[in-house]
């Protein structure tokens, strides 16, 4: 019978360790020693006061040693894997998941944590099989199905995408990345009035998120409101100041919206982003005459 994880959830946040239940001695087959439950709670214990206080450093000492004190402890090698995920320690942290699987094969959470670092690594084949595997194990895991859905979208596999994305809200339909991937979507496909609901949904749960607010101003210029898109879009260039194609889109909606000056200045900022953005470089010449 499939085991629950200590860590549940964290497919989509990692930082999801609060509450965790301690890693149990009685998970090793052998007979554990009195003072091997003693040192196993205790560094159990110190493991999850370090990830509270975000010392992943130290928490990964405790969870080294705990998977030495319990050496067929699933839960003790997905520990370890996470706060070496936190780290960024991608290749390490794979290993620790690997050998958490080869322990207890149906451990979903460890899966699901192979599959977001071959992501890290730009393998998303790869990926969808440990997604897959999980799903398969456990179909009612929202996160599961949520990055297996976004893998299947890097892959330019859309309608699977999709589909993949409404399971995931049927599971957790307050998932706001969910709802705004589905929103993009639906804007790539010209969509943009159930875009716009899915959008206001988003707003809604995640007030002022940039991307959000972003692909609202997007739906909203497409459905022929620029003084709304202007809203919007500015907002976003305050939040996304790195984005050229942010105040590319800023510089449209002033276009429309008839502020041909503000637009211009817009326009250059976007290729001031990026020199090479072709359209921000039309946008400007005919912004220009």
């Amino acid at each position: 019978m499939r085991r629950q994880a200590v860590i549940a959830g964290c497919g989509i946040a990692l930082l999801a360790f609060a509450g965790c239940a301690l890693v149990h001695p009685q998970d090793d087959p052998r007979s554990p020693s009195s003072s091997r439950v003693v040192l196993s709670q205790q560094l159990s214990q110190s493991a999850q006061a370090a990830i509270d206080r975000h010392d992943y450093a130290q928490a990964q000492a405790d969870l080294e040693q705990l998977a030495v004190v319990l050496p067929r402890s699933a839960e003790a090698r997905h520990r370890l894997g996470r706060v070496l995920q936190l780290q960024g320690r991608f290749t390490e942290a794979l290993a620790s998941y690997r050998r958490a699987v080869e322990l207890d094969p149906e451990y979903v959470e460890a899966l699901i944590g192979q599959g977001e670092i071959e992501v890290q690594f730009g393998r998303y084949d790869r990926a969808l099989v440990h997604f897959d595997d999980a799903i398969e194990i456990d179909p009612q895991r929202s996160e599961a199905h949520f990055a297996r859905a976004q893998s299947l979208e890097v892959l330019g596999r859309a309608d699977e995408a999709m589909a993949a994305y409404f399971r995931t809200l049927e599971l957790d339909a307050t998932l706001a990345p969910a709802i705004l991937r589905i929103a993009t979507l639906q804007l790539q496909r010209r969509q943009p009035e159930q875009a716009l609901t899915r959008l206001e949904q988003v707003l809604e749960l995640t007030p002022d998120d940039p991307e959000a607010l972003h692909q609202r101003g997007l739906a909203q210029l497409a459905l022929n409101h620029p003084s709304l898109a202007v809203a919007d879009l500015t907002l976003a260039t305050q939040r996304l100041t790195n984005r050229p194609d942010v105040y590319y889109h800023l510089a449209q909606a002033l276009d429309a919206d008839h502020k041909t000056s503000d637009a211009l200045v817009a326009a250059q900022q976007a290729l001031k982003l990026a020199p090479d953005y072709n359209d921000a470089r039309v946008l400007t010449m005919k912004l220009r005459r």
